[in-house]
């Protein structure tokens, strides 16, 4: 019987501080609503086109970083204001390769302490669990609905506000009929991420999250002191069609790096200082098409007499 009781009680606490490093996750989760995927691996299909009459684009555009984001910025900036359809899916991730829980000053050793074996165990099948319901969200927004809440930025009339200081770089390729542009970041501190990103990204607060309910419920067993994050691999890629220039694909990456600095309450007491560490893949794509699908009216189309 007291083994029994012994292991329920250690399941629960493994339990409980998994949760909260799921807690963790699903809360920073909100610091980006950016997304994406890496497409520098992709190889696109180039048709011969020696026979073909080449069409002039319907805006040429300069080749420095300043030029095409400045480009980028007018295009993105008018699909918030002129409300196409747009289809969007966005999608997050903590690879399980990234999930480690270290005592506070170990965190680059290779071994972890045999206290926290069992946690790390756990908290990867809960992590899955957990992400299953909120790992990916997709649909469509009407032609002239409001799309403020689901582009980025949320909430605002822009949707870049980018500056060529801001960025590593930004470049156009032209293929056939469209434009690839690439828009590439530095690595950030959570410091500079909140000066950079916020142009183009949605980031929450640091205070806001460290002050959040969701974080005072579980301090009874475990508290979120202060948290680390480096961002990593943001880019953004957007295909435009050259000849209406018209923007019709939009994909979003970054990673942000995180380190969470909790310590042990109550029945949790005995496990001290730890850090979770764990990287949260966000991920998000956007597929807008400019025409309305509505038939239009014979008097619009009626000639003039």
């Amino acid at each position: 019987m007291q083994k029994i009781e012994r292991g329920q009680t250690l399941m629960k606490r493994i339990f409980t501080i998994a949760t909260a490093i799921l807690l963790v996750s699903a809360l920073l989760m909100t610091l980006t609503s950016c997304g994406g995927s890496d497409t520098s691996d992709e190889t696109v299909e180039v048709y011969s086109t020696e026979e073909a009459e080449y069409t002039q684009s319907a805006v040429n555009v300069g080749k420095t970083s300043e030029e095409v984001l400045a480009y980028f910025n007018s295009l993105v900036n008018g699909v918030k204001a002129d409300k196409p359809i747009v289809y969007y899916s966005i999608e997050k991730n903590v690879p399980n390769g990234s999930l480690k829980v270290t005592k506070q000053g170990a965190e680059d050793a290779e071994e972890i302490d045999d206290s926290l074996k069992a946690i790390n165990d756990a908290a990867k099948g809960i992590k899955d669990l957990v992400l299953e319901d909120i790992r990916e969200n997709s649909g469509t927004i009407n032609f002239g609905d409001d799309n403020s809440e689901m582009l980025l930025v949320k909430g605002e009339s822009w949707a870049s506000e980018l500056t060529a200081e801001d960025i590593d770089y930004a470049e156009l390729k032209e293929i056939g009929d469209q434009y690839f542009i690439t828009i590439a970041f530095n690595d950030l501190t959570s410091e500079e991420a909140q000066n950079v990103l916020t142009k183009a990204f949605d980031l929450r607060d640091k205070e806001e999250i460290l002050a959040s309910e969701e974080f005072a419920k579980s301090k009874e067993y475990l508290a979120l002191n202060d948290y680390d994050v480096t961002y990593s691999g943001c880019k953004i890629t957007a295909t435009v069609d050259r000849l209406t220039n018209e923007i019709t694909r939009l994909e979003f990456f970054k990673a942000a790096n995180v380190t969470a600095y909790m310590t042990g309450a109550g029945t949790l007491e005995s496990y001290g200082d730890v850090s979770v560490m764990f990287t949260l893949e966000d991920k998000a794509y956007y597929e807008i098409t400019w025409d309305s699908g509505l038939p239009t009216s014979p008097v619009e189309t009626a000639e003039v007499k």
